[in-house]
């Protein structure tokens, strides 16, 4: 032992700088705090978990969450280094299992280790969301219609799907208040029924978005809570007078609808085959739409011109040709009247594509 070596003050073994040995400093500290009880509040609804007074939704599995739990049970002393923890758990009833935790430390170059049994409570309790939905609880309505027409099935089935997802998108980045309550058949369009503000006007600007139209709000006040009032508010949303697959004339020329935004149509131009987009024009006349065009057989081609059996007449009728189709004899082609001119709108057998295309562009 060297001469310039110091000694604890305590107990007189050899310290560095005549400080408090390893041992003594040991004995006045608490090295590792181990709870008697850890409680975990879970949504027997829904799964999510209450913590500090704030739900959450979690993606984890029972065992997962009870190693979590115990985990948070133990509190290590701040100078304590090579930690080793074993923790094992067995469930003794419904709502309660039993934590057995083995901990290994090093503190101020002495080792330890503790074994102590922990209780993990699962406490049931109704989660905030679940308690709205639970009740009914909404904060407004967008009701989807059309203007002079109703929605199509395409369209009341785009809109429900956009509004689970913008709930989707809300709930992911952890807005969790904003949900769809309910979605409700009307003989005019679809109702969707929203929890939120924030929700509303997403779901309203996103199928407005996909399908066209236009939206407005009409808030209604309801009550006060705290001093604040509190308005339910109601979407009025117009779909455009044109749908997706109507077929229209423009100008001098002929078009399936695609899709459309506020103003602009997206089209199929049924001359060439190309997509192009222009400005709505309230003058354009609707002709029909692509699901339910009349249908007829081609019998001969010749000269740009088709010769087809009209079912109806069982007269053989004409119509120009389209060589972006490359119809041939025996196809059954689809057509709208347009007076008396017969606007060829396609084949059968392409309508599958054609609708690949038009969601795609939908998207």
């Amino acid at each position: 032992m060297s001469l310039t070596q110091g000694f604890c003050p305590k107990c007189g073994a050899p310290s560095e700088n005549g400080e408090l040995c390893g041992k003594c400093r040991v004995k006045d500290a608490v090295w590792v705090e181990i709870a008697d009880r850890a409680e975990c509040i879970v949504c027997p609804t829904c799964g999510s978990i209450k913590t500090a007074g704030i739900w959450s939704d979690v993606a984890v599995d029972k065992e997962e969450l009870a190693q979590n739990l115990a985990n948070s049970a133990i509190s290590f002393h701040k100078d304590v280094d090579e930690i080793q923890k074993e923790i094992s758990i067995i469930d003794t009833s419904s709502n309660r299992s039993l934590a057995t935790i083995h901990v290994i430390g090093n503190l101020y170059g002495i080792p330890l280790e503790e074994t102590k049994k922990v209780k993990l409570v699962w406490a049931r309790e109704q989660c905030d969301r679940c308690c709205r939905i639970a009740g009914s609880y909404y904060e407004g309505v967008i009701q989807v219609r059309a203007s002079g027409r109703k929605p199509t099935l395409f369209e009341l089935r785009r809109a429900a799907e956009i509004a689970y997802q913008v709930e989707d998108q809300l709930q992911t980045a952890g807005d969790r208040l904003s949900f769809v309550s309910s979605i409700d058949e009307t003989k005019d369009g679809i109702d969707i029924v929203f929890s939120s503000q924030t929700i509303g006007a997403s779901i309203s600007h996103d199928i407005c978005g996909a399908l066209g139209g236009s939206f407005t709000t009409h808030p209604k006040l309801v009550g006060q809570k705290a001093g604040i009032n509190i308005y339910r508010v109601t979407y009025s949303l117009r779909l455009p007078r044109f749908a997706r697959g109507d077929i229209i004339r423009h100008g001098r020329e002929y078009f399936q609808i695609l899709r459309q935004s506020k103003d602009m149509l997206f089209v199929l131009d049924l001359a060439t085959g190309q997509s192009r987009a222009f400005r709505e024009d309230e003058s354009d006349p609707l002709l029909g739409n692509i699901h339910e065009t009349e249908t007829g057989v081609v019998i001969y081609k010749d000269a740009g011109v088709l010769g087809f059996l009209d079912p109806k007449t069982g007269t053989t009728e004409e119509i120009a040709e389209r060589s972006w189709l490359d119809t041939r004899e025996g196809d059954t082609i689809l057509f709208v009247r347009d007076g008396e001119t017969l606007v060829l709108a396609g084949r059968d057998e392409d309508q599958e594509d054609f609708e690949a295309i038009a969601g795609e562009l939908s998207e």
